[in-house]
């Protein structure tokens, strides 16, 4: 397991609000965890996972400029474990295997998802959309997650 300062495990949060993201940067940090973020795009999420990769991350589906979908699908092809936070948005069953969360939870169920997933070693999968999609194009959501399960 990769881990932050103190060999405490590193958690990526990946949510737009202001409250909710500090409030899970709060209870990450009081529970031992590092937190990186919280980051409001996927862009600004994915730019962190080339430096020291985070050793499991939890992303809103509903971030700013768009969906948190193209993060997760870089997060499962390079191993890292996370969670999602839904509300009642619709999740495609490709990410019926990861923890969801409505955007009311508890503390101590957060922790302890994350403390399982830091637990669990991942690996990498391969990504077969490059060779699906045009140079630039956008992310095909309903094309994607289901890709990144094979």
């Amino acid at each position: 397991m990769r881990s932050g300062p103190g060999d405490r495990p590193v958690v990526l949060v990946a949510e737009p609000q202001a409250l909710p993201g500090m409030w899970l940067e709060d209870v990450l940090a009081e529970a031992g965890c590092a937190v990186r973020g919280p980051y409001g795009t996927s862009a600004e999420a994915a730019r962190c996972l080339d430096e020291t990769p985070p050793d499991f991350a939890v992303v809103s589906i509903d971030l700013n400029h768009g969906s948190g979908f193209p993060l997760a699908c870089a997060l499962r092809r390079k191993g890292i474990p996370f969670a999602l936070i839904s509300g009642n948005a619709r999740v495609p069953r490709a990410f019926s295997d990861v923890p969801q969360f409505d955007r009311l939870f508890e503390a101590w169920a957060m922790v302890s998802t994350v403390t399982a997933g830091c637990a669990v070693a991942g690996g990498p999968r391969a990504c077969p959309m490059p060779d699906r999609r045009p140079a630039g194009a956008p992310f095909a959501l309903d094309q994607c997650p289901t890709a990144c399960r094979a």
